[in-house]
């Protein structure tokens, strides 16, 4: 290996180090008393080393958004390689986000913080432009099975586009998310409510021009959600 790509190399593993030690700092102390200078000490760094990577606390919030996305990319991917109908895996992507928010609600909540303007204002282009690059992705894994599910005559909803409709799905799951991550207590957050949410859900997805599915089959789907993305994330702890 070149000495350039080794550097490179050595670069790119030291600033996931670093957003490894700053989820657990901020799920310790709260992203609030977080700060770069924070962060060098507990890594063995000087500042000057973490400013080299992150240019401003707001870059390290951008940073952790890209990582929550890059997570919910492996899910979505996961969910839209399965063999199943463009109709399941649009439910399966919808309880896939839910659940990153339950095992990973660090980085989920830095992903809203992250798409305020002010941390945008601050954040440097180039990490801007990696997050991007990942929702971007995102976007398309979503699209393809959008588009699935039209080719397969399963969207009949003649006053609303299929963007509009998928818009209106990503608010109301973020809207769960954000309820579940605020309190603990919110009527949903028990693993006892999930037929409820299952409900809504199905509710929800038929209001909006996709087919309303069963209990039994949306319990299915969940599952298996559930089982991809707590493996995903194990990966994830155990090479942390």
């Amino acid at each position: 290996m070149r000495t350039s790509q080794r550097k490179a190399q050595e670069v790119a593993e030291r600033d996931q180090a670093l957003v490894r030690l700053a989820l657990d700092m901020i799920s310790r102390d709260g992203f609030h008393n977080l700060t770069l200078g924070k962060l060098a000490q507990e890594a063995g760094y000087s500042k000057g080393t973490v400013y080299g990577h992150f240019t401003c606390r707001e870059d390290l919030l951008i940073e952790l958004s890209a990582e929550s996305a890059r997570r919910q990319l492996r899910y979505f991917q996961a969910i839209a390689d399965l063999p199943w109908t463009g109709v399941r895996a649009l439910y399966g992507m919808a309880f896939a986000y839910m659940r990153h928010a339950v095992v990973a609600p660090v980085l989920f909540e830095c992903s809203i913080t992250a798409r305020t303007d002010a941390v945008c204002r601050l954040a440097s282009e180039d990490r801007l432009t990696r997050r991007d690059l990942v929702e971007s992705q995102m976007e398309q894994v979503v699209g393809f099975v959008v588009q699935r599910t039209v080719s397969e005559g399963a969207y009949a909803n003649p006053d609303v586009s299929t963007g509009v409709a998928v818009d209106a799905l990503r608010a109301y799951i973020l809207g769960y998310a954000a309820m579940h991550l605020l309190s603990r207590r919110f009527l949903w957050a028990d693993a006892e409510q999930l037929d409820d949410r299952l409900a809504v859900m199905t509710s929800m997805m038929s209001g909006l021009g996709w087919p309303r599915l069963e209990k039994a089959e949306l319990a299915e789907i969940h599952q298996v959600v559930v089982d991809v993305v707590d493996g995903i994330t194990k990966e994830y702890e155990a090479n942390s």
